[in-house]
């Protein structure tokens, strides 16, 4: 079982405000984001795994962000204190991680 990730609002501005200083298109979401993958794809493509699994890292890392993505783009219904939280059950091999939406 994979520990809970500590993503937040900050770490987040944190990290983009790294990426803007470095090129300041990536005030834009869609360059900011592309840097993101680009950093995400380097990471793995450069790591000491045999070549398939980090094809399998790369398929799973892609639907944890749609994961997030559907997350954090959906209205909510109730306040977050008042939702229940639970982590999400995904097929085995789909994601990885934990996410929780009050976290952002």
């Amino acid at each position: 079982m994979a520990d809970e990730l500590k993503l937040s609002k900050e770490l987040i501005d944190n990290v983009m405000k790294t990426v803007v200083a470095v090129d300041d298109r990536a005030k834009d979401p869609f360059v900011g984001s592309q840097y993101l993958a680009a950093i995400v794809g380097y990471v793995v493509g450069t790591s000491s795994i045999p070549s398939q699994e980090k094809k399998e890292i790369m398929d799973e890392l892609s639907s944890f962000m749609h994961h997030v993505y559907e997350d954090v783009s959906q209205p909510q219904a109730q306040p977050q204190a008042q939702q229940p939280q639970s982590a999400p059950v995904a097929p085995p091999g789909s994601a990885f991680g934990i996410w929780k939406p009050g976290n952002s």
